[in-house]
This record gives structure tokens, C-alpha cells and sequence, in this order.
């Protein structure tokens, strides 16, 4: 396995986890739009997941978004 394809299965293994944080969090909140927004996340991580494992680019407007770090002068 070559370094990109493992990076690939460490990425779909992360959004994976992410999916299954965000069902137990559910799990323990009482309101029903907090646990909406939750399992909706959740299906969200999945479907990146998914992607990763096919290779797929993320549909358009859902681009990554990166941090943006200050220029020193």
C-alpha cells in the first residue's frame, strides 16, 4: 500500500469516527433539533467516508475549508 493510499484509509478511519461520535452524542441529548443536527453530521462524515474510499472530489459547495494564518510583513 503506498503512502497516498494509506493516508486515504487513515482519512475514510477519522471520518468514520467522527460519524460514531456524533451518533453517541445523539444518544444523549434530550432536544430533538440538537439531536437532529447531530445525526445529520453524523450522516454527513459517512458519506465523506464514502468518497474517500471511492476517490471521489466532494460535490461542489462542499469544499474544504482550510484555516487562513496572518502574513507577517
Amino acid at each position: 500500500m503506498g503512502e497516498v493510499e494509506m493516508q486515504g484509509v487513515e482519512f475514510v478511519e477519522r471520518y468514520r469516527s467522527y460519524a460514531a461520535k456524533c451518533v453517541a452524542i445523539s444518544r444523549n441529548i434530550s432536544d430533538p433539533t440538537g439531536k437532529l443536527v447531530l445525526l445529520e453530521m453524523a450522516q454527513s462524515w459517512l458519506k465523506l467516508a464514502e468518497q474517500a474510499v471511492e476517490g471521489a472530489e466532494p460535490p461542489v459547495g462542499h469544499e474544504t475549508v482550510l484555516p487562513v494564518t496572518p502574513q507577517s510583513d
